[in-house]
């Protein structure tokens, strides 16, 4: 927004305050300017038809003032967020979840879990914070003044070798290894590739977290802390296995087939 239009804006905005009557040396003491800009303005405001001078010293506000007014307004709404973002980056402030209530100023514990950063009251930590803006458990938080090392422990990947369509796709998926991998790890990101993956966790009704770029995203999540529960065909298998493994991450393959003998096979990097 131009100096002029915030100058002007102020002025409409000091006419809707007191109008009709309101003095010209007035609006130019609140404004800090001199008479002779406020003249100036004033008479370019006339011209634009947003005030009208009834004379005496009296002005009023005109329909298309009042509407020039909402507008600069809501910019002005818009460029104050905008000051609000960058203040938040200058004061290194981070989002996180509250595991509890939280107040502004308190002290908190800082943990990560499920690729997530969380803060809480109760639970020890290397890492504390102070909360910038707090909130009610489960909501998210700002944080700041971060002291401390986030400890993260890379997770793992558990590997679910399901048969490819021609071997029988889903219909030859042994379930009871499926749903007994995901109760022992119920925390796990679920990654699916491929159509009979998809119908796979269909059937379960689950949501996997990870279905494009699946290798970037397995070795993305477990950087971030996170055990990942993998689902795919034979096939696939060897490219994505080849990309966990060059970034150093242990492995478990399983064989979720019916018709071939059930196995687990630990591999580590």
């Amino acid at each position: 927004m131009k100096k002029r239009n915030i100058t002007e804006f102020q002025i409409l905005s000091e006419v809707v305050r007191k109008q009709p009557h309101i003095k010209q040396k007035e609006i130019a003491d609140i404004l800090g300017i001199t008479v002779q800009g406020v003249s100036e303005h004033m008479r370019n405001l006339i011209r634009e038809e947003q005030i009208k001078n009834r004379g005496r010293g009296e002005y009023v506000i005109t329909e298309k003032g009042m509407a020039s007014l909402k507008t600069w307004i809501s910019d002005f709404k818009n460029y104050l967020n905008d000051v609000n973002q960058n203040l938040y980056r200058y004061k290194d402030v981070w989002p996180a979840i509250a595991s509890e209530n939280v107040n502004p100023g308190e002290t908190v514990g800082v943990y990560m879990k499920k690729g997530v950063i969380y803060v809480s009251k109760n639970i020890e930590s290397d890492a504390t914070a102070k909360v910038f803006y707090g909130g009610n458990s489960g909501e998210d938080v700002a944080i700041h003044e971060i002291q401390g090392h986030i400890d993260v422990q890379n997770g793992k990947v558990i590997f679910l070798k399901i048969p490819s369509e021609v071997m029988g796709g889903s219909r030859n998926v042994d379930y009871d290894i499926v749903k007994s991998t995901f109760e022992e790890y119920p925390d796990a990101v679920v990654a699916t590739a491929g159509t009979v993956g998809t119908v796979i966790v269909n059937k379960l009704e689950i949501h996997p977290d990870i279905r494009f770029a699946v290798s970037e995203g397995i070795v993305s999540a477990c950087n971030r802390g996170c055990d990942v529960i993998a689902i795919i065909t034979g096939k696939m298998a060897e490219k994505i296995i080849k990309t966990v493994d060059k970034n150093k991450i242990s492995y478990t393959l399983l064989n979720a087939s019916k018709t071939t003998d059930s196995y687990e096979q630990p591999m580590f990097s």
